[in-house]
């Protein structure tokens, strides 16, 4: 069972920059579908916590998203080229979560 978080804990909505491609009218909708990253990131800082969300050639055939996310020791980059860019942001979700995981179960040790 886990302790609930702590107000000093990273949260997505604290640590998350919209980079490039992204504007800040859409932070709400991205906070909601990266909200499953939140229980991750309990117990880090969040001065220890940088999440960046970019998508290059937005709407083009070649739109790429990335989340670069530093956490503590870890810096990990998750990536999809899905068309529908909130598909795209959920499946970047999926692979931070997957990469972290991991990341964590290598060092964890």
């Amino acid at each position: 069972m886990s302790s609930p978080p702590s107000e000093n804990d990273a949260t997505v909505e604290k640590c998350l920059i919209l980079g490039h491609g992204f504007h800040e009218d859409e932070r709400d909708k991205v906070c909601e579908i990266l909200h499953k990253v939140d229980h991750r990131l309990q117990g880090q800082p969040e001065d220890k916590v940088r999440l960046e969300l970019l998508v290059k050639d937005r709407d083009g055939k070649d739109q790429k998203t990335t989340l670069e996310a530093g956490v503590g020791r870890a810096h990990l980059v998750a990536t999809a080229d899905d068309e529908d860019l909130w598909a795209a942001v959920a499946h970047v979700r999926e692979e931070f979560l997957r990469l972290y995981n991991d990341w964590r179960d290598k060092h964890d040790r």
